[in-house]
């Protein structure tokens, strides 16, 4: 299963990025990409006997079809009809597990897993699930470099977008729209970052234990950070302190709104878990291009984690217990060093923002060590305990406290954007709003930022008789209450300052302006033109969007 999601990953990445090159990224070609896909690996499970199958398979649909004309469809021939998946699923569960664990442990670990991954999936679906808009600025740039390679418009970017380029892949195989298959794949990469942290452990120590307390310590995220940095410690120590604390809070957000450094660490993981196969000679072919697949896509996505896959391969060396050993140590240590000041190591700053998965690991190898001492007065008991007492703990004392979200927008106004994009034709419209909208709408519609268009137009509408140029309907984005964040502001940079961003959107008083200017520009021009072609598209109490239909003499005058 390992290998099958690693090398159908580096397929459709790399191969959505070549198709968008050469123009040929549509629904049709993935959904053909799809189930060649499919086919290929079910003509490989059967050795590519595929003739000798597909006879195997039309006698049995003949002989089915014989069998229901001839004494009709029973009720238990459907149930076990229905039911054979689930009896395969269970067969393949016990023909490749084949655990011996003690029966407490056995129980202790089903719990475990149902409150792993309930409080995984929880933490990471929530916020995907309820709200439109992003609750990490960098994933607007992700849904925006989807939206280019969706339209065949590959950006301008110094590496190979994997994340967009799945989120593409899926985005037209599935049709659903972009904004919330980023959402959601974020969520799912997240989550299987947690089963991969639980399938390295367990290859490397042997200790399913050890693999639940690591996969459970990344799934209920108990690196959040709230305690205060002494004043006493030298300037130094505590920017490096607050860098990691920041760090490690921020994670929580990052762990349903992933990015590259998530996904490569997910590679980077599943790198060192494969390699660990490549001893069997059964499974040595498999196991290296697994490794290899992994590798590459480590390299494409952040080269500078390739360094903790030395660690592993120099670890493994010398056995899979010093693998564990070196990988969790080594990801801590990079990841202090990125957060040192004023020093040359921002090579390792993908370390940093991935800290969180190193420090799972690392709780993984600190309960081995424990549960190994442990056995001495324990016995067989030693692990069932352990496991018992880190998960008492860490339920209460250790859950992650509410992180703070930096959103730029109203959630309305990123629901509205989407479903405008849904609803009127392509390309017959513009939206006039905040920069966020531009990810949303791109490929779809057009787009004008809003600063400009009201710098443009505040002195004109006065004019009875102006209308606005554009050939197509306007929907202009316009807050009533001008949108700010909890988040205090600190002192900036002048070069910061001067930012046309900035200043129109994320500086409180420039916002406040610009809005009401937007508001009073909007107002006049809708008083003096009809409502046919000038009303109110949507509102609340916080966010209303005019809807501007050309007039016809507009469009006659287009050139």
């Amino acid at each position: 299963m390992v290998g099958a999601f690693v090398r159908t990953v580096m397929t459709i990445s790399i191969g959505s990025i070549l198709w968008a090159k050469l123009g040929l990224f549509t629904w049709l070609i993935a959904v053909l990409v799809y189930l060649t896909g499919l086919g290929i690996g079910w003509m490989s499970s059967h050795q590519w006997q595929y003739q000798v199958k597909f006879e195997q398979i039309g006698q049995q649909i003949a002989i089915a079809t014989i069998d229901i004309f001839d004494r009709g469809l029973s009720l238990s021939q459907l149930r076990k009809w229905l039911l054979s998946p689930f009896q395969a699923l269970v067969w393949l569960i016990k023909s490749r597990l084949n655990l011996r664990w003690s029966v407490p442990l056995i129980i202790l670990s089903t719990i475990g897993t149902i409150s792993m991954l309930g409080i995984t999936v929880w933490l990471r679906f929530e916020h995907p699930l309820t709200e439109f808009r992003f609750s990490s600025p960098d994933t607007y740039r992700q849904l925006l470099i989807t939206q280019q390679i969706l339209a065949r418009d590959l950006p301008t970017v110094n590496y190979l977008p994997i994340f967009p380029s799945l989120a593409a892949f899926l985005s037209a195989l599935s049709g659903i729209h972009p904004v919330q298959v980023v959402h959601l794949l974020g969520a799912i990469v997240g989550t299987l970052l947690v089963l991969s942290i639980g399938y390295t452990t367990r290859c490397l120590t042997k200790n399913g234990a050890a693999a639940l307390a690591a996969s459970y310590s990344l799934g209920a995220y108990l690196f959040t950070w709230n305690l205060p940095i002494s004043g006493r410690l030298p300037l130094e120590i505590q920017n490096c302190l607050g860098m990691i604390r920041d760090t490690l809070n921020a994670g929580l957000v990052r762990s349903w709104a992933v990015g590259e450094p998530e996904l490569g660490a997910l590679f980077v993981i599943l790198a060192i878990g494969c390699s660990t196969h490549i001893a069997r000679s059964a499974q040595r072919r498999e196991a290296v291009i697994n490794t290899l697949c992994c590798m590459i896509l480590v390299a494409i996505i952040a080269p500078q984690l390739l360094v903790l896959i030395l660690f592993g391969g120099l670890g493994l060396i010398f056995g899979r217990q010093m693998a564990m050993f070196s990988i969790s140590i080594a990801w801590p240590i990079l990841a202090v060093l990125a957060a040192i000041p004023d020093q040359n190591f921002p090579m390792f700053k993908s370390a940093l923002t991935t800290l969180p998965i190193g420090l799972s690991l690392t709780v993984g190898l600190f309960f081995v060590a424990v549960a190994s001492g442990g056995r001495l007065l324990l016995a067989n008991w030693s692990a069932p305990i352990c496991l018992t007492i880190f998960i008492a703990v860490t339920l209460n004392f250790s859950l992650p406290s509410l992180p703070q979200l930096d959103y730029l927008e109203y959630d309305a106004a990123a629901r509205k954007a989407v479903e405008i994009s849904r609803i009127f034709p392509y390309q017959q419209w513009t939206v006039v709003a905040p920069i966020e909208q531009l990810s949303q709408v791109y490929g779809r519609g057009w787009y004008e930022d809003a600063a400009q268009f009201t710098a443009k137009y505040q002195d004109r509408v006065s004019n009875p008789s102006f209308v606005f140029p554009q050939p197509t309907t306007l929907f202009v984005f316009v807050e009533k209450q001008p949108f700010t964040t909890d988040k205090p502001e600190y002192p900036v940079l002048y070069s910061v300052l001067i930012d046309p961003t900035y200043r129109n959107y994320r500086s409180p008083s420039g916002r406040a302006q610009l809005a009401a200017a937007m508001l009073k520009l909007c107002e006049t021009y809708r008083k003096q033109h009809p409502p046919l072609n000038s009303r109110i598209y949507y509102e609340n109490d916080r966010l209303r969007i005019y809807q501007f239909i050309p007039q016809p003499r507009n469009i006659r005058s287009k050139p």
